[in-house]
């Protein structure tokens, strides 16, 4: 699948500035399409606040469209909100525009950009409910985190299934000696002040899903 001029111009119009996306680039292999991006590293205290809803919650349906004037392919996601930690929703439930997808045998993917599955739980930071965005989850990955049952305890993991021991706030390091934000160019980034561990290493508890939420709120209150 190729990407016309039209779609091209249109994947170029969509709102990624607040995330701090910059489109690269688009190639194509076959019926599978990546439209190529890197992010900006965030800080774990600006997407706190920055965040236009948090919640927990869980992906009860997922729907790619057409876009019948760009030939954009878009995926619709549908979320039940368990647990509003951020912000204001008029309902229990919740969809987000996705760029990518699948849709009758074509794919397109965007680098770095995970869709959220069927399925699954998770606690999400959206930057915006509205804007037409590349990916509505703030930071996209940094903004994205699964819940996992492990052991009959919910703990909270990274996109990459990496688990998350700490969240610790970075605001008040001072720039002079605090550390650049760093260019992310795939699903592995996590925000700064968000500790993560390898699975292969031992020792290595993942924050509890209140754990996790008290200390954001943490972040957010103080």
């Amino acid at each position: 699948m190729h990407f016309n001029p039209k779609t091209r111009d249109k994947l170029s119009e969509l709102i990624v500035t607040g995330c701090g996306a910059i489109i690269t680039g688009c190639c194509a292999l076959f019926s599978i399409s990546t439209l190529a991006t890197t992010l900006l590293g965030m800080d774990i205290d600006d997407i706190a606040d920055r965040a236009e809803l948090i919640f927990e919650g869980e992906v009860i349906d997922s729907q790619a469209q057409l876009d019948s004037n760009s030939g954009i392919i878009n995926t619709f996601v549908t979320f039940r909100v368990i647990d509003l930690i951020k912000g204001d929703l008029g309902g229990s439930s919740l969809e987000l525009k996705f760029a990518g997808g699948e849709l009758n045998g074509e794919i397109v993917e965007v680098s770095g950009s995970t869709l959220p599955m069927l399925g699954e739980a998770g606690i999400y930071f959206v930057e915006s409910a509205n804007k037409d965005m590349l990916n509505p989850l703030l930071g996209w990955s940094q903004g994205h985190f699964l819940i996992k049952n492990e052991s009959g305890q919910r703990t909270v993991h990274t996109v990459r299934d990496n688990p998350v021991t700490q969240i610790q706030s970075v605001s008040a390091i001072p720039l002079a000696i605090k550390a650049p934000k760093l260019l992310i160019q795939d699903n592995e980034g996590i925000a700064a002040g968000v500790t993560a561990r390898s699975r292969s290493l031992t020792g290595n508890q993942a924050l509890s899903v209140a754990d996790f939420k008290r200390q954001i709120l943490d972040l957010i209150e103080n």
